[in-house]
């Protein structure tokens, strides 16, 4: 048994230092990523004006001249600003309203100083019917604990998770993407999403209007005229073709993780809790889950509360509706309280109660504890949303 224990601990230690070996493969590969993605997406603008605007008619230019113009600035630009924007660190300095000095260069995109060209207000937007007395009171962290990260002993408040590449905890973090050389989190992932909307675009536009070029760039008897060589803009076309399939497929299950108010974790985790609560009987609520509508509101920070819609086809960095420690939950359904005598004692679960209780509703004769015997529904709490479930890290003091 010693040997074998032994055994057991030095296989553990040689997947740690694979995993942390990876992990700074990952970051430093980051850059590369970066510099690869400017090349590929400037090759493409540049083949498109060069060989396929040349060709194209007045009027057709004319009709597609918002898609000319609004594709091009918005690949570029938000590009640009979900490899700048910061996701979002639950630190003093990282908050946009803290009185701290803001040290870091990333940093300061939280908080853009007056007149420049990336705030919403410079160019006239305004925030809609806000009223910071009705937001605070729905996320006012005020007398509630957040768990202390036992990796890297900062704060974790709800749905923040510590990131092994970046080596520190991340605000809504969705996942570390390594083609931007960092996560995808609170304040950046709004420009993530709509970067892969206008790749997408701009793919299926290349490939729409450059179809007859391509055949022309197969043929070695025809002029070619252009600036771009024929190879290049044949590679170009076939990425254009796959990017153009990979990157919707990509957006759209994010744009149907957001439309449900939940990252690529937490996806994986509502989906065991799901299952896990149909197997007791009952059903698992995601309490973040506010409706599709008012989910992608929240999320683009537009609509109630929230900036216009007009903002979506403009490259500005707008701030999240969320300031990351704490979001609007839902209410239990009208019908989460049933007769005590239709209903099983089975339907209580341990596993599913254990920490998933509806600490945060308002009291009252139709709300109880979810997963006791008279409700039917189960919800997580503020503490069921973070990679410290177990309170492995603690509380901060």
């Amino acid at each position: 048994m010693p040997v074998l224990r032994g055994c057991s601990a030095l296989v553990i230690r040689c997947f740690k230092r694979v995993e942390h070996a990876a992990d700074w493969l990952t970051g430093a590969a980051g850059p590369v990523f970066i510099f690869l993605c400017w090349v590929l997406i400037s090759l493409g603008g540049f083949a498109f004006f060069d060989v396929i605007g040349r060709g194209l008619q007045w009027s057709i230019i004319f009709l597609l001249s918002p898609i000319l113009v609004l594709v091009p600035l918005n690949l570029y630009v938000q590009y640009y600003l979900v490899t700048h924007v910061p996701p979002g660190f639950p630190s003093p300095r990282a908050i946009a309203l803290s009185p701290n000095p803001i040290k870091s260069s990333r940093e300061r995109w939280l908080t853009l100083e007056e007149g420049s060209l990336f705030r919403a207000e410079t160019w006239g937007f305004r925030r809609l019917g806000h009223h910071a007395e009705e937001n605070d009171a729905r996320m006012d962290t005020r007398g509630r604990r957040v768990r202390r990260c036992r990796k890297c002993d900062g704060p974790k408040p709800e749905r923040t998770h510590h990131c092994s590449v970046c080596r520190r905890c991340v605000l809504l973090m969705d996942h570390h993407c390594p083609w931007i050389n960092g996560c995808v989190g609170l304040y950046n992932q709004r420009h993530f999403v709509l970067f892969m909307f206008w790749l997408s675009l701009g793919c299926w536009v290349f490939a729409s209007l450059g179809l007859s070029n391509l055949w022309e760039s197969f043929s070695f008897k025809s002029n070619w005229t252009y600036y771009t060589p024929r190879l290049a803009y044949t590679l170009v076309y076939i990425l254009c073709i796959a990017m153009g399939v990979a990157v919707p497929v990509l957006g759209t299950w994010h744009v149907f993780m957001v439309s449900r108010n939940e990252t690529s974790i937490e996806s994986h985790d509502n989906s065991w809790l799901e299952g896990k609560a149909k197997s007791e009987g009952m059903i698992y609520l995601n309490p973040y889950d506010l409706g599709r509508r008012r989910n992608l509101e929240l999320f683009f920070n537009v609509g109630v509360n929230g900036y216009s819609r007009w903002t979506l086809l403009l490259p500005l960095v707008i701030p999240p509706a969320s300031n990351g420690w704490s979001f609007p939950r839902r209410a239990l359904p009208a019908d989460a309280i049933v007769p005590v005598e239709n209903t099983a004692q089975s339907l209580h679960a341990p596993e599913l109660a254990e920490g998933l209780v509806s600490s945060h509703m308002n009291g009252g004769p139709n709300t109880m504890e979810n997963g006791k015997a008279g409700s039917r529904y189960v919800m997580g709490d503020d503490g069921s949303f973070t990679d410290d479930e177990e309170g492995g890290g603690g509380w901060m003091d």
